[in-house]
């Protein structure tokens, strides 16, 4: 969703503990489905009923915006304002994985445009209409059922929007990493290369072998540049910890212990 920001009164790095830069990744592709207590076939026939051949909507509240006309026609604008409202679950898309939800009008009912009550998801037997202003296709992290437990949904929207917040740090830092000159860094030596190349090639085949020779090359100028950027790492590493204020935007990756087994591997 859309964050407003005062662009003649930005904050400052020191002043500011989100990320200066807007979120770009999309929620849904973060979304833990273990959340779930249902399946999405589940929640939609919560709409039948005994005695009933028509299938209602089902009530819930989505994150949608208030304007349905920019809604519609941009929804990433910076103008639109998002908020949970009421809406009634028609359907659901196997393919997209999408629930289509219609607003409820001033009484909690859903209507189309007529007055006329819609069921079966808003089909009939020459098909789906077009979709009416009120309309929405929302994936299931901004879709809370009124039959499920809020408190475990908003578990849900906060670890999905934590992973997003993390894998967006991380791409920065690797962005940073990647954009950091390599000119006047100490190579990795030609002795330590051939000790590698000697290893490499050690069996009798590869030796022998016309393709891996004539990789040789390349191979030899993706360690150089692997080295080059672990060196470079090491440095931005060494100075985001020595200014963390300074450089309270950038988010280390977690260091991973390395197991040393007790044993040897033979």
């Amino acid at each position: 969703m859309p964050r407003h920001h005062d662009p003649e009164n930005m904050p400052t790095i020191e002043e500011k503990k989100d990320p200066v830069f807007p979120t770009y990744l999309p929620l849904k592709i973060f979304d833990d489905e273990e959340y779930d207590c249902r399946t999405p076939e589940e929640w939609i026939s919560l709409g039948l009923e005994p005695g009933c051949p028509d299938r209602k909507p089902v009530p819930g509240k989505a994150l949608l915006p208030t304007d349905d006309v920019l809604g519609h026609a941009d929804p990433k604008s910076q103008k639109l304002i998002y908020k949970w409202i009421d809406v009634g679950v028609l359907d659901y898309d196997k393919e997209t994985k999408l629930y289509l939800v219609h607003k409820t009008d001033e009484n909690g009912m859903v209507r189309d445009e007529e007055g006329r009550p819609i069921l079966n998801g808003g089909k009939t037997p020459e098909g789906r209409a077009p979709l009416l202003s009120c309309q929405y296709w929302v994936p299931r992290v901004c879709l809370l059922f009124v039959a499920e437990d809020p408190r475990v949904f908003a578990q849900r929207v906060v670890s999905a929007n934590n992973l997003r917040k993390k894998t967006e740090a991380l791409m920065l830092y690797h962005l940073y990493v990647d954009c950091m000159p390599t000119d006047g860094l100490n190579s990795i030596s030609k002795k330590s290369l051939g000790r590698m190349k000697l290893w490499a090639l050690h069996t009798p085949k590869l030796k022998k072998e016309k393709r891996v020779l004539d990789c040789m090359a390349c191979l030899e100028k993706e360690v150089r540049l692997d080295y080059e950027r672990t060196m470079n790492r090491i440095i931005f590493d060494k100075v985001v910890t020595s200014k963390p204020q300074t450089f309270s935007y950038i988010t280390l990756p977690d260091k991973e212990e390395k197991k040393v087994s007790e044993k040897g591997m033979g």
